[in-house]
């Protein structure tokens, strides 16, 4: 939320000393910095929120003034959030930490994807855009004293946006990196993990499988599981499995196509063969474990031809990896 110079006066007016209070010496209760980015020597975390698995809209652009809390350009990571804000030790300079933090990501792999400095970021309306949200949503006592230290008046602000691309998912990061006045500077640090959100959690019914068919012809299975790049299928497939088998008992006359899909990586004629394997799998599974005729199950393989999601993201990749149930 954009505040306006007098409102930030009667802030501060109604705030008293607290307003001026010096950062603890010690972390927040439950933090921990991120296995990923370190803090800044000496630093202390005053605010800390995690999420399992939330979007972040990280800056690729400077502040738009026509839009309001915004950027020019920005784009969205997926995964696991975690948000830090530190108190930066007094006697270090904004530029010397931004420095810091900029060098250590390129020696580590990342790319910079966007940097802005005091003359380019937007000053205090870009620094309020990127951290005012986490502010309010990380609460506690801590709360005056982040916007002194994040959202710089004097528009002494920089910040960065990067990425490392990792087999296991990539990592988003944005520094903000803040100064104001007197204060020591204030480093709000947002690492993404990238990597798709946990399947297999719903169970489709027996029930929700034949209206799923009959409303569109198919029905997805989250809950059929396998192995990575493999067509063994996890223990917690068994419940879908038994859902799978329930509906094809009851309507014994019933034919249809299991068709297993894959994401667009690695190459196509792998992808074909494992979307085959797979959804072979799950027949197999049907007939030997539960006893529905083979006959009337016929297993094919699409890999990436009939995508649900955009490749580009992880979170898009793992929509596409699924077993779906089709009408014959």
């Amino acid at each position: 939320m954009r505040r306006t110079g007098c409102a930030i006066l009667l802030l501060a007016a109604l705030a008293g000393p607290a307003r001026a209070a010096e950062a603890p010496t010690k972390d927040v209760k439950g933090a921990r910095d991120s296995p990923i980015v370190s803090r800044f020597s000496g630093a202390v975390i005053i605010g800390y929120r995690q999420q399992d698995y939330a979007a972040l809209t990280l800056p690729l652009g400077p502040y738009d003034a026509a839009q309001k809390s915004r950027f020019s350009r920005s784009l969205t990571a997926e995964g696991r959030v975690t948000s830090i804000a530190y108190a930066i030790p007094q006697g270090k300079s904004a530029l010397e930490v931004y420095r810091t933090y900029e060098r250590t990501l390129t020696a580590a792999g990342f790319r910079i994807a966007y940097a802005c400095g005091v003359d380019t970021c937007g000053g205090y309306n870009f620094a309020a855009a990127l951290a005012d949200p986490v502010n309010n949503a990380m609460g506690g006592d801590l709360f005056g004293l982040r916007i002194d230290l994040l959202d710089a008046t004097n528009g002494d602000v920089r910040s960065l946006t990067a990425r490392l691309d990792r087999p296991e998912g990539s990592v988003d990061v944005s520094v903000l990196v803040s100064q104001d006045g007197s204060h020591q500077p204030g480093v709000l640090l947002q690492v993404v993990e990238g990597r798709p959100m946990q399947t297999g959690q719903v169970v489709v019914d027996a029930k929700a499988i034949g209206e799923g068919l009959a409303s569109a012809g198919h029905v997805a299975l989250d809950g059929i599981q396998f192995e990575t790049d493999s067509a063994t299928l996890k223990p917690e497939s068994d419940a879908t499995l038994a859902q799978m088998a329930a509906f094809l008992t009851r309507d014994p006359k019933r034919q249809v196509y299991i068709v297993g899909h894959t994401d667009n990586a690695g190459t196509l004629d792998r992808n074909l063969a494992l979307s085959q394997a797979r959804a072979a799998a799950v027949a197999t599974a049907l007939t030997t474990r539960f006893g529905i005729a083979a006959a009337r199950l016929q297993a094919r393989g699409l890999g990436p031809y009939a995508p649900v999601a955009g490749n580009a993201t992880e979170a898009g990749r793992a929509r596409n990896r699924r077993v779906e149930l089709v009408e014959r």
